[in-house]
């Protein structure tokens, strides 16, 4: 079979991945969490759940692990080759993989957008198989991982927010807000990157979960952040944080880029749906996917 190129973008809220083979879409999103799994009746479960099998152990997915595993992993960190990550990347090949072999792009961090993240992914993952069983259908799927590429993961998203085009009159920013940070990528003329203009601030969904917890808490009530974000409860209080986060938003892209009148500026990442930030900002289509598409693009560039 031809090798199958994967977008993989592993956030510590969501899993995104995009694939498009032989004509046909395949895509998957789901929280970045996992747990154990085990026997239970799944016919009334409303999400698609999974429930996989490696290696002899059983782990419950995403949203299923938040209801039913004892004890739920979440992904807390930068690293891509953590037994965290690792797990969450055969959950989306579970899901996704149609190919007995595969090419991943897999986005990265600004800040560990390097040679030697790459070399440590490619160690990890380059030429390794993955043998994983879905306990829903019973279906076993042993995938080959032929090749390993990392992109940036604010720079991916832009290349999908403008079609692959080329910015030939004028500088282009992603703000690509995310769970725990807000990555600003500033491209010249001609898709240039500037690294001197660009950088990672410590914003995003968290800050404004905290807010809804932190009500909370006042009112005598204890809740998680995972609870808070998965509830469709507290609307106010959530109205009021998303509020403050726009706010916050709007303020890092003003004090980070001076030449705003200058840019095309466009927003993405999963918390972006929920902000309202001043309408002279491109807020990007399928906003939450937009990172994993655009890697998908980058890993067929690399392919011709």
């Amino acid at each position: 079979m031809d090798t199958q190129i994967i977008g993989l973008d592993i956030g510590r809220g969501y899993v995104k991945g995009y694939s498009l083979y032989n004509d046909n879409e395949y895509t998957c999103l789901f929280k970045s969490v996992y747990g154990d799994g085990r026997n239970i009746s799944l016919e009334d479960y409303k999400e698609s759940p999974i429930y996989i099998e490696i290696d002899g152990a059983e782990y419950f997915v995403g949203s299923l692990s938040e209801k039913e595993s004892m004890k739920c992993i979440r992904n807390a960190g930068d690293s891509k080759t953590s037994p965290v990550v690792r797990i969450l990347i055969t959950a989306a090949l579970s899901e996704i993989a149609v190919s007995d072999n595969v090419s991943l792009v897999i986005g990265v961090p600004y800040k560990i957008f390097k040679k030697s993240t790459l070399k440590e992914i490619q160690k990890e993952y380059r030429d390794t198989t993955i043998v994983v069983k879905n306990k829903i259908n019973n279906s076993v799927k042993t995938i080959k991982i032929e090749s390993v590429n990392i992109f940036r993961e604010a720079d991916a998203a832009l290349i999908f927010a403008m079609n692959n085009r080329i910015n030939e009159d004028k500088p282009v920013g992603m703000v690509n807000v995310g769970f725990r940070t807000t990555e600003l990528s500033y491209f010249d003329k001609g898709f240039k990157f500037n690294d001197k203009l660009s950088t990672t601030i410590e914003s995003g969904n968290q800050n404004a979960l905290k807010i809804v917890q932190k009500k909370l808490v006042d009112s005598g009530i204890t809740k998680s952040l995972p609870e808070i974000d998965s509830s469709d409860d507290y609307d106010e209080y959530k109205e009021l944080a998303y509020k403050l986060t726009s706010d916050d938003t709007n303020e890092i892209i003003e004090e980070t880029w001076n030449n705003l009148d200058e840019m095309d500026i466009y927003v993405s990442g999963g918390t972006a749906l929920n902000l309202e930030l001043d309408e002279k900002y491109k807020k990007v289509e399928n906003s939450q996917m937009a990172t994993s598409i655009g890697l998908f693009e980058v890993g067929v560039k690399l392919e011709k």
